[in-house]
């Protein structure tokens, strides 16, 4: 920007349009040291990362808290007999609370406000997406798991309400009228005037937090494999194979298995240690960086990278950044800057990974799994009709479909399943549908239904 070349973007123009606190978050998480481009698109952007995920959070605790009746209050369960989530989720938010009072006494800004972001980025993109099913249970057949989760979302939030209250002022209150004025007598009457948070000294369990982040790694290297190979998620796959040397990895992991086949959407986990059932390597020359130094003889470099192992090729040049080969009767060495190594992939696995941890995926797809796959996707498009009708979470409905053989096979097949995820009280086909439908394809395949609200 440049105020001589008229250019500069006045703030308070772009407040009426981002809100405050989008713009005092925007120069929160951007270092003020580093040059930086300014408009309103990023001040968006930058809400996005904090203010959205916070008001789509509040609004799930509401929904459901109002759902069921919960209110605060109630006696809090010790914390080793909790589930994993739960207590991972308040380590989390302890971890939290001793950064960003370090990182603002040490007046570093940025740092804090960006450990606040992604800590709700864990808690949108983890915890509550892994605890819809725990919120939505019948609270007679889960009632300590359930209190454990409102109780932790509470404690979350109302937490996050004052660690923010020095960035986002405006959404801290909001949180806070809305958690704690609206339901608490002694509550003090804005969040700006409660004390700073501190955390918990009697909550600790490393093993866990370990676990959940190799787990978190874990389903990121997956869905990078199956994004690679063009594998939606809602496609079930046989299995996924974690390949590592590291023991320690997989004794943190396994109380998280079942977590993490629910994120891959996969039926088995497997260990193994050898990775070369499932990947080889191959070292190629970089002809630009390694043509001028070795001019003709090119092809006979080509020729001894190709006929040399190229997973022991690898492992050298991750332990010493370089590779020994022989050229002419002589030992030459290439640099990493020298040379390519590429991951070749054995047929019928995805995979992702390094030279520590490999994810590798079972790609075969069966019948049985296609079929759950298109349940899956008529579930998907069911679900979306409902948001659109803008129909309250416990509405029970009623839907006439038309779909084309396969589809209708699939529907059969997961029919109980699909009935239950969409809360349908009724499934049935109807060829000779009329208005009011949702058209759709599932895989170049026909699809058209229509929804009502079941009536009591």
């Amino acid at each position: 920007m440049s105020k001589r070349l008229g250019n500069v973007i006045d703030p308070m123009e772009v407040i009426p349009e981002t809100g405050a606190d989008a713009l005092r978050w925007y120069f929160c998480i951007n270092n003020p040291e580093a040059s930086a481009r300014f408009s309103a698109r990023l001040v968006r952007e930058a809400a996005q990362t904090l203010i959205l995920p916070l008001w789509n959070a509040l609004s799930f605790f509401t929904i459901y808290a109002n759902l069921d009746g919960w209110k605060p209050g109630s006696t809090t369960p010790g914390f080793h007999s909790r589930p994993a989530l739960d207590r991972w989720i308040l380590l989390r938010l302890d971890r939290l609370i001793d950064e960003t009072t370090d990182h603002l006494e040490g007046y570093r800004t940025t740092d804090a406000a960006q450990g606040i972001e992604s800590f709700v980025d864990d808690l949108t993109n983890w915890y509550i997406r892994r605890s819809r099913d725990r919120f939505w249970a019948a609270a007679s057949e889960t009632r300590d798991d359930k209190e454990s989760a409102y109780q932790a979302l509470y404690e979350v939030l109302t937490t996050l309400s004052r660690l923010i209250a020095p960035f986002t002022p405006f959404l801290a209150e909001t949180l806070y009228q809305h958690l704690e004025v609206s339901v608490q007598d002694t509550a003090a009457e804005s969040v700006h005037l409660e004390d700073w948070p501190d955390p918990s000294t009697d909550r600790t369990d490393e093993k866990l937090e370990e676990g959940m982040q190799a787990t978190q790694r874990i389903v990121s290297l997956g869905h990078a494999a199956r994004n690679t190979h063009g594998l939606k998620i809602r496609q079930p796959l046989l299995s996924v194979t974690i390949v590592t040397t590291d023991l320690k990895l997989r004794e943190v992991v396994e109380p998280q298995i079942e977590i993490l086949r629910d994120e891959l959407n996969v039926r088995e986990v497997f260990w193994a240690a050898d990775r070369s059932t499932y990947v080889h390597h191959e070292v190629r020359p970089l002809y630009p960086k390694c043509g001028p130094r070795f001019g003709q003889q090119m092809k006979a470099v080509r020729q001894a990278l190709d006929s040399a192992d190229g997973d022991h090729l690898a492992a050298e040049l991750d332990q010493k950044g370089a590779i020994s080969i022989h050229l002419d009767g002589e030992q030459i060495e290439l640099s990493a800057e020298e040379v390519e190594v590429r991951l070749i992939e054995h047929e019928g696995s995805a995979t992702q990974g390094d030279r520590e941890l490999l994810v590798a995926l079972d790609s075969t797809l069966t019948p049985d799994l296609v079929a759950e796959s298109r349940a899956r996707e008529i579930v998907h498009r069911i679900q979306v009709a409902r948001k659109t009708a803008d129909l309250d979470y416990d509405d029970r409905i009623r839907v006439r479909y038309r779909a084309a053989t396969e589809l209708e096979q699939a529907l059969d097949a997961h029919r109980a399943w699909i009935a239950r995820e969409t809360l349908s009280v009724e499934l049935v086909r109807q060829e000779n549908l009329d208005g009011g439908l949702e058209i759709s394809t599932i895989e170049d395949m026909g699809f058209a239904f229509a929804i009502e609200k079941s009536r009591p």
